[in-house]
């Protein structure tokens, strides 16, 4: 949303197209500079003057950490050459080499500082904020189109926004098959809560466990969402029930709010409870996913249609997942704050997914993943990522169970 923001913030000058530019004329053009994704929430990327890659700015944090990696030592006598405001004396010669470079003060304690390409002035990089500034006031708009033409790196573990095709993968717990663009990074959605559902089990809950819903639990998707609709059940502050019954709603009905209160009975925050998740990937070998939150709310929870099957396949081996993720409806009997009787309907709607009649299943939706499933069929994992409609999501899955 601070992006979102930042694009009212800012007169963006939009990068006119140019059919006849290279790839490699375009990121030399942009070397150096801060962009923001117009077409996508108002994303912000640094482009490397080396390696003529770009580099997703998350936030102001990540921004000042992936600057301050990608810097260039100097000595205190050669950064007094680059000037801190346009009026003073500097070296141009010297300011033209190093535009759009990150410096570290060697001599000093680390102090970073941005040559920014339009003004050739240095600033100083304190700290996230000041990197968030950075951004704000040098950012140039950028169509996803013309910031497609420059390499992604290799490196981070970020969703390519301007991926535009579906992936997937099949998976017999030994060798992959039907493989396309199986490693693409991208944002997995609700298939998040099989990990969430890993984790839990690895906690030994106890299914019978009393668990009252909190104002925080009920407004948990709003952080992500805002006022946009999300997948939940009648759940209200007061309402009493089991785990069990939660871990019902969360794999039937993909609850963003049940996943809050399964997570909370725990005792846990949900920054433990999310490193948890991650140590779990790293368990799995899974080098290319990565969770920020408990549901699949944030788009930055990512992993590959390869890696994703990896999970659905340790998800679906134990049986209070696989039992749950199967069951069509489920009515919970819970009790209000005034401590009355009341039935919460908890029902799977992918009906057309049931068509296929999977072993188990876990599908998944945001702007920013489109439609994602993971499902079991004749003892086979497939999943499908970044399904660009319903229709597309089920073609390949009726291409992979053939």
């Amino acid at each position: 949303m601070q992006y979102l923001i930042t694009l009212f913030l800012l007169f963006l000058s939009i990068i006119p197209s140019a059919a006849s530019a290279t790839e490699e004329i375009l990121a030399e053009r942009l070397a150096g500079k801060i962009l923001l994704q117009v077409e996508s929430y108002g994303r912000a990327w640094y482009v490397d003057p080396v390696s003529k890659e770009r580099y997703y700015l998350q936030d102001g944090n990540m921004a000042y950490e992936i600057m301050r990696n990608m810097s260039l030592g100097i000595t205190n006598a050669d950064l007094a050459k680059i000037p801190t405001s346009k009026w003073q004396k500097k070296d141009t010669k010297l300011v033209n080499r190093l535009k759009g470079r990150i410096l570290l003060q060697a001599e000093e304690n680390g102090e970073a500082w941005y040559v920014n390409p339009g003004d050739g002035v240095r600033y100083y990089l304190r700290d996230g904020e000041s990197a968030y500034e950075l951004m704000r006031n040098f950012a140039l708009g950028i169509t996803n189109t013309n910031l497609a033409k420059i390499p992604m790196n290799k490196t981070q573990i970020v969703h390519d926004t301007c991926f535009n095709d579906v992936a997937y993968a099949k998976f017999d717990g030994n060798d992959f098959s039907y493989e396309y663009n199986a490693d693409q990074i991208l944002p997995l959605a609700s298939l998040t809560k099989l990990m969430t559902a890993i984790v839990l089990i690895d906690l030994k809950p106890d299914w019978e466990k009393q668990i009252t819903i909190t104002k925080e639990q009920i407004n948990y998707p709003i952080e992500y969402a805002g006022g946009d609709p999300t997948s939940e059940i009648d759940l209200t502050v007061g309402d009493k029930m089991t785990f069990y019954d939660l871990w019902q709603a969360m794999l039937v009905s993909s609850s963003n709010q049940a996943a809050a209160a399964l997570v909370d009975s725990t005792g846990l925050s949900k920054a433990e409870f999310i490193r948890l998740m991650n140590n779990k990937a790293t368990e799995l070998n899974l080098n290319k996913t990565k969770f920020y939150d408990i549901a699949g709310l944030d788009a930055h929870n990512v992993t590959t249609a390869k890696e994703m099957a990896k999970i659905a396949y340790h998800a679906f081996l134990i049986p209070e997942i696989s039992n749950a993720s199967n069951n069509k409806n489920y009515t919970i009997i819970a009790k209000d704050i005034k401590q009355q009787t009341k039935e919460i309907e908890v029902l799977d709607r992918n009906y057309s997914l049931q068509k296929f009649e999977p072993q188990a299943s876990k599908t998944g939706f945001l702007i920013e993943a489109q439609r994602t499933v993971a499902l079991k069929k004749k003892d086979e994992i497939i999943v499908v990522m970044h399904a660009l409609s319903m229709n597309q999501r089920n073609s390949v899955i009726e291409k992979l169970i053939d």
